[in-house]
C-alpha cells in the first residue's frame, strides 16, 4: 500500500497473518481486487466463523494493525479514504444460513451470505428479504447492512434498518456482542442494531444478522409516465403518494438514462412505477395511477420485460462507466428545484430520483466537467452541497476522479452531530483501529 496509508510492509503483514491463521485464510491482493485507494497491494484475511473473526481482531489489536472491514469488496471506494490501512478483513467466507424458519418469517445469516443467493433459496417458500440495493449479485448481507444500502424498493419496504431485528458484532479488541433479538418483540430499550447499521464498519464488524422475511409478490408490472418537464412529473408523483396507489417502487429519471429505449421516452423525463402484488390488485392500482396521470403519455411493461428493465437499472447504477456518482437528498417538494440546480451545474448528468423521499442520484462522466477550469470544479460541487443543506438536505459523494476526491469530503459538514459521532467512536473503537477517517466527522 502507499506510504500515505501504511507504514508496514504488506509482505510482512501477509506473512504474519499466514503464520497465525494459515495460508488459506490470507491473500496478498493486487489490481482492483479489494482495492481501497491507489495502493499497489493489500493484505486480505478471510475468517470462516465468528470465532476466527474474533481471533483475527485480537491479533490485529496486539500488532496495532488498522483494519478495513469488507464483504465481497465491491464498494470499498465509498466514503473518504481511510487515514491508514494495514489489513482488509472480509466476511465473504462466513456465508452460512444459520437458521431459517419460513413459518416465523425470520432468518439468521452470517454476514457473508449474498442477498441474491439467500433470496433464491427463500423463493422456494415464496419469501424474500425485501431489499434491492444497488450493486451486483456479489453483495453480501453484512455489507448491505453496514452501508445501509438500498434501492428503489425503499419506497415500500424501507431500508436495511427496517429489516434487521438482531445482530452479533465483533469489536476492535475481538469482543463479541449481541444487539437486538431474533424477532421484533424481543427488541427492547435502545436498539443498537440501528447504530451499527450504516456505520460503515467504524464501530465493529457485523458478523451475524437476524432478519425479517416477507412474502414474495405473486406478480409484477411496471408503468412509465413521460414528460419533458420534470416539475410536472414531480407533481404527479406527489399526487400518487397522497392517493391509494401503493407502488413498490417509484423512480424518476432524466433523458440521459438512455439504456431504456422506451416508446415516448426519448428526450423526456420518466416516472416509473413498479407494482408488486396479486394480478387483480395490480390491475386496480394501474387503473388508479392512470386516472391520476390522465393527459400524460405512458407505457406499461409486464413479466420478463419489467424484470429486465429493473435489472438494467440496478446494474447501471454503479457501473464503472460512470466517473462521477453522488447523491443529494432534499424534501420531496424540492426535487424539481434541485434537479434544475444540478442540471445547471452538470448539464449532461444522468439523474435518478427516489421520487417518494427526495433522494437524487447523479451520474456523470469526467468529460462533463471539461467546460470548467480545474480550480472551479470542487467549488461547483461545494455549491451544490450548500444548496442541498440550505433546504435541510445533504450531499454524499460516492465516486469522483482522483483530482476531486481528495479535495472534497464525501459526507460534508456533520454540524452539531460531530461531537456525538466522535464520542461513539471513542467508546466503541478507542484506538481507531476500524476504518479510521472513512465515515462522517472523520471517525
Amino acid at each position: 500500500m502507499t506510504a500515505s496509508l501504511i507504514e508496514k510492509s504488506p509482505d510482512r503483514i501477509a506473512w504474519q497473518c499466514s503464520e497465525a491463521f494459515g495460508r488459506e485464510r490470507v491473500l496478498l491482493a493486487s489490481g482492483e481486487h479489494f482495492r481501497i485507494a491507489d495502493e499497489t497491494q493489500r493484505v486480505v484475511a478471510f475468517p470462516r466463523s465468528i470465532a476466527e473473526l474474533s481471533e483475527m481482531m485480537r491479533f490485529a489489536a496486539s500488532e496495532k494493525l488498522i483494519v478495513i472491514p469488507a464483504g465481497a469488496g465491491t464498494w470499498l471506494e465509498m466514503g473518504n479514504q481511510p487515514v491508514r490501512a494495514h489489513l482488509v478483513i472480509s466476511t465473504a467466507q462466513m456465508n452460512r444460513v444459520l437458521e431459517y424458519e419460513p413459518a416465523d418469517l425470520t432468518a439468521t445469516l452470517e454476514a457473508g451470505c449474498t442477498l441474491t443467493g439467500f433470496n433464491a433459496r427463500a423463493a422456494e417458500h415464496r419469501q424474500q428479504i425485501p431489499l434491492d440495493p444497488f450493486g451486483d449479485q456479489r453483495s453480501t448481507i453484512g455489507a448491505i447492512v453496514a452501508t445501509a444500502s438500498h434501492g428503489p424498493l425503499r419506497c415500500s419496504s424501507g431500508t436495511p434498518r427496517d429489516q434487521v431485528v438482531g445482530m452479533r458484532v465483533v469489536h476492535a479488541d475481538g469482543r463479541i456482542t449481541k444487539a437486538g433479538g431474533k424477532v421484533v418483540k424481543n427488541v427492547a430499550g435502545y436498539d443498537l442494531c440501528k447504530l451499527y447499521t450504516g456505520s460503515y464498519g467504524t464501530l465493529g464488524i457485523i458478523s451475524e444478522l437476524n432478519l425479517k422475511m416477507r412474502a414474495r409478490p405473486e406478480s409484477e408490472r411496471t408503468m412509465f409516465f413521460f414528460n419533458q418537464d420534470a416539475m410536472k412529473l414531480c407533481a404527479l408523483a406527489a399526487q400518487i403518494m397522497d392517493s391509494d396507489v401503493q407502488p413498490g417502487a417509484m423512480e424518476l429519471f432524466s433523458p440521459q438514462f438512455d439504456r431504456l429505449r422506451l416508446e415516448y421516452g426519448e428526450g423526456r423525463f420518466t416516472l416509473a412505477l413498479r407494482f408488486l402484488n396479486a394480478p387483480e390488485t395490480i390491475d386496480a392500482q394501474v387503473a388508479e395511477a392512470l386516472r391520476h396521470g390522465d393527459g400524460f403519455r405512458y407505457s406499461i411493461l409486464s413479466g420478463a420485460d419489467a424484470m429486465t428493465f429493473w435489472r438494467d437499472y440496478h446494474e447501471d447504477e454503479s457501473a464503472m462507466t460512470w466517473d462521477i456518482i453522488f447523491r443529494v437528498s432534499v424534501l420531496p417538494s424540492d426535487i424539481a428545484m434541485m434537479i434544475a440546480e444540478i442540471g445547471a451545474t452538470i448539464p449532461q448528468a444522468s439523474l435518478r430520483v427516489h421520487a417518494a423521499n427526495g433522494i437524487i442520484r447523479v451520474h456523470a462522466k469526467a468529460h462533463t466537467l471539461d467546460d470548467f477550469k480545474k480550480r472551479e470544479r470542487p467549488i461547483r460541487f461545494a455549491e451544490l452541497r450548500q444548496h442541498a443543506q440550505a433546504r435541510g438536505g445533504q450531499m454524499i459523494i460516492q465516486r469522483l476522479p482522483a483530482e476531486l476526491k481528495y479535495k472534497l469530503d464525501a459526507w460534508g459538514d456533520s454540524g452539531q452531530t460531530a461531537p456525538l459521532m466522535l464520542a461513539l467512536k471513542k467508546q466503541f473503537d478507542p484506538h481507531s483501529q476500524l476504518n479510521p477517517g472513512r465515515f462522517v466527522a472523520g471517525i
